[in-house]
């Protein structure tokens, strides 16, 4: 239940549905003066979404800051990546499809080629209710075999459907395979981060996070963003405000 109504939040936190909404009852209602305001109000937040440099003002506050490789002195026993990069609805079945958070895995695969981390756990089922015909572990393995990772190397988590899913799963596997305090680093988007560290932190295992797939890239003002509205923005919008109401509802069910 809790799954299928967190699908549900997601697409209800879009702001182009509010807009949408407001247009709707613009021209629906009867009354001049609502008309009038709901215009105005949907012109606003049409204007706000679609400012790109907002959205990576937003991004700047909420991500988790990057990790220099220069700063990890000693060898990870295990890194967890955390799935979502994956299409695993798309046909032919004879690849891999990868998205823009693909910087999850081949962030974890150069630290394994450095030798800074020992063995890979991808972590990840179907994100799709019903659908189980492809795993993204499985998926995510594949891809990690094309780039030369031993498979001796590689653990699979292949049930998980969400963050706490991720967490929980990941950390039953690792207690029965590494005994002790193992160093586990765990590699996820950084707007991701905040969720993630409270997942793990709630399993009772010391985990240290390795940010990648930044959306924050624009470091000084930039005019062209500013001042030209942008599609990306409002996909980054609706992303941070997905990941922002899911730790709310996380603190808020225990599962952080």
């Amino acid at each position: 239940m809790f799954f299928l109504l967190s699908k549900l939040l997601m697409h209800l936190l879009f702001p182009v549905v509010w807009v949408l909404a407001l247009l709707l009852f613009s021209f629906f209602s009867k009354k001049p003066l609502v008309k009038k305001r709901c215009l105005g109000a949907a012109l606003i937040l049409f204007l706000f979404f679609s400012n790109e440099w907002l959205a990576t003002r937003a991004y700047m506050l909420w991500e988790e800051p990057a990790y220099p490789i220069s700063d990890i002195r000693q060898p990870y026993d295990v890194g967890i990546i955390m799935g979502g990069f994956t299409d695993a609805a798309k046909e032919p079945r004879d690849r891999v499809y990868l998205n823009k958070a693909v910087d999850r895995m081949m962030h974890a695969v150069q630290l394994y080629r450095m030798g800074l981390v020992k063995k890979l756990l991808p972590s990840g089922g179907s994100s799709i209710p019903g659908f189980t015909r492809a795993l993204e572990a499985d998926m995510i393995r594949k891809a990690m075999l094309n780039c030369l990772v031993n498979p001796e190397d590689i653990i699979i988590e292949n049930r998980a459907r969400n963050t706490r899913e991720n967490a929980q799963f990941s950390a039953e596997i690792i207690r029965n395979r590494f005994p002790g305090k193992p160093r586990i680093l765990v590699f996820t988007s950084a707007f991701h981060c905040r969720r993630t560290r409270a997942s793990f932190e709630k399993t009772g295992l010391d985990v240290d996070l390795f940010p990648v797939d930044f959306r924050y890239n624009d470091p000084g003002f930039n005019v062209e963003k500013a001042l030209i509205p942008s599609d990306n923005a409002w996909s980054m919008w609706s992303i941070l405000f997905h990941e922002i109401a899911g730790y709310i509802v996380y603190l808020c069910m225990g599962y952080a």
